[in-house]
Order: C-alpha cells, then structure tokens, then sequence
C-alpha cells in the first residue's frame, strides 16, 4: 500500500482547484492538447470516439471519485484522441501538467501514485480488450453493471449500447428478452 505523508497531502491541496463543468460541455475535444488531469467529486463524464459523419462510440465513463484524462496528451504531448463531455452537471478537482511535474520532482509518492494509476489503466484496457474479444452481449452488459453501478438509471440506453459495441436495438432486445425470464 502507498503511505503519502501527511504533509505531501497538505501542499499537493495548494496546487488543485476545483471546476464546474454545465451538462453536455466538453472537458477535451479531440485534437486538441490536453495539459491537465481530473479528479470528479461530483458528476459523469464519458469519453467517446467521432467519426467523421458523427457517429459516436463510446470509449468510457467516469464518475465517484476516480481520476482521468489522456496519458497520451499529458505525458506524450500528443493531442487528445477523443473526446470528453460532462453527461451531468460535473464537478472536478483539476491539477495542471506543470503542477504534477512539480509534485513528481518534490517527493517520489507521486511518481509511484502515478504509476498505479498508469496500472490500473493498463489492466482495465487489457480486460476491456478481452471483453470485446471474447465475451457475448449478455456477459458484457452485467460487467458494465457491476463497473458501472447505477448508471444504467443515469444515462440512456443508446449511450450503454454504444459503450458496449452493439446497436441500442440489439440492446432493447437483451433487455427486453431478459425481463421476460424474470
């Protein structure tokens, strides 16, 4: 377990500022460069992917607590390859690319923070890898359940059908097929 030391804590607290983010408002877009990282105490963000006619596909949802961004736009400074809107009224801790560089070069619990959190995203990429790969509609929707709880009453079911690659009327029809076995 990572011990951070009280008054790491203390001064990281100074470099953080809180940001409201309105319903349907964008966090990023892709394209462009994303410099900070975020933390939601309040709210649901999604990412997703646009194509040129403007079909969305939804990458992933953020919300309690759970910090993100794009690894690649902060630490490659590549630009940002989707997209990320505030679904709710989102509030966020926000800390800047230089500010973390700064907390990196002060104390090396930051550094290993980060690497959990880099952890953690490898492995929730390689599982989500392999639920797309393997796992038929029905496994996938009770995994986004259990990721995701509450959500499903949160947000509309197109944005859970495209989240989990399949049409919203492929969805209905689970939904509907699995109602009737209850």
């Amino acid at each position: 377990m990572l011990k951070i030391p009280d008054e790491e804590w203390e001064y990281a607290a100074l470099l953080f500022y809180f940001h409201t983010y309105p319903r349907q408002s964008f966090l990023a877009r892709e394209g462009e460069r994303l410099n900070k990282l975020y933390s939601i105490t309040k709210g649901l963000v999604r990412y997703y992917y646009s194509t040129d006619s403007g079909k969305e596909y939804n990458k992933y949802f953020v919300m309690d607590n759970r910090p993100f961004g794009s690894f690649s736009s902060q630490f490659l400074h590549l630009p940002c390859s989707f997209n990320i809107q505030a679904l709710e009224d989102t509030e966020v801790l926000v800390i800047d690319e230089n500010a973390l560089e700064e907390l990196n070069k002060r104390h090396s619990c930051w550094e290993r923070l980060g690497r959990l959190f880099a952890v953690y995203f490898i492995h929730h990429l390689e599982e989500r890898e392999k639920e797309f790969l393997i796992n038929p509609l029905e496994i996938r929707y009770r995994q986004f359940l259990r990721e995701f709880p509450g959500l499903d009453k949160r947000i509309p079911q197109y944005h859970i059908a495209s989240y989990l690659g399949v049409t919203d009327v492929a969805l209905s029809r689970l939904l509907s097929r699995k109602h009737k076995e209850q």
